[in-house]
């Protein structure tokens, strides 16, 4: 009697629990879906209202986002890599440390970090005016009642400004970081390493470089050794021209 009563108990006690498992799990699976479904916002312009108000509104959300949209799509990002070069004679290989783009081409550090620099300041500008749709979208309320009937048709353009406004502010937030991020390292390149892309001195150590880890960058198979050469000698003269950058 005693075990068929624990039995049941026990029986009672997975009925409770696993309920409760299978909701958490759903629960998971949906947050994990709506996460993976979620797609950047896009907005689009409608006609004005006649208000100059709401109008405003309207300019300040259609301005605004589209100076992220060509901010995002401008960036071109320089990153520290190992170039592997492989000498077409003798099949030897040889290491070059560099500031390379996207499609494996070797660029100026200097050009690199001026233009992150600039990148750095519309992005903190950028990021400052998006600040502004929340005041915007403020007056727009007050303004929804004197549309009139148009209210009901333009009412869904209050919530535009605020989903603007976090697109940006994580879109821009991110970027800048990133070139913050790569910008240090490019740093630690022109600390430790020549324009051959050698140390410096034997007694660097290339693992903490002002605090930046150069042994674990990425590396980029070089094919062409001769274009190769042809871009570190147009690098170097860049980097004549533009001299020392300052932090930012």
């Amino acid at each position: 009697m005693k075990k068929l009563f624990t039995i049941l108990l026990c029986t009672l006690a997975m009925g409770i629990i696993m309920p409760q498992q299978t909701f958490a799990q759903d629960k998971k699976e949906k947050k994990e879906k709506k996460k993976k479904d979620t797609k950047p916002y896009v907005w689009e312009m409608p006609e004005l209202t006649g208000d100059e108000g709401f109008d405003n509104y309207l300019k300040t959300c259609d301005t605004i986002y589209h100076r992220i949209r060509t901010y995002s799509d401008s960036i071109v990002f320089y990153k520290v890599k190992k170039g592997i070069v492989t000498d077409k004679k003798t099949g030897e290989q040889k290491e070059v440390m560099g500031v390379f783009d996207d499609e494996g081409n070797y660029r100026s550090s200097g050009k690199a970090l001026q233009q992150y620099a600039e990148l750095t300041l519309q992005g903190t500008n950028l990021l400052a005016d998006i600040a502004l749709i929340s005041v915007s979208s403020a007056a727009a309320t007050a303004s929804l009642p004197g549309l009139g009937m148009k209210a009901l048709s333009y009412g869904k353009y209050i919530k535009a400004g605020p989903k603007i406004a976090q697109m940006g502010t994580q879109e821009v937030g991110e970027i800048v970081n990133m070139i913050k991020e790569q910008s240090k390292a490019i740093r630690a390149l022109r600390k430790g390493y020549n324009e051959e892309g050698q140390l410096k001195d034997a007694s660097i150590d290339p693992s903490n470089i002002d605090g930046v880890d150069l042994t674990k960058v990425e590396t980029v198979n070089i094919e062409d050794p001769d274009k190769l050469a042809e871009q570190m000698a147009a690098a170097t003269e860049e980097n004549k021209a533009v001299g020392e950058v300052e932090e930012f």
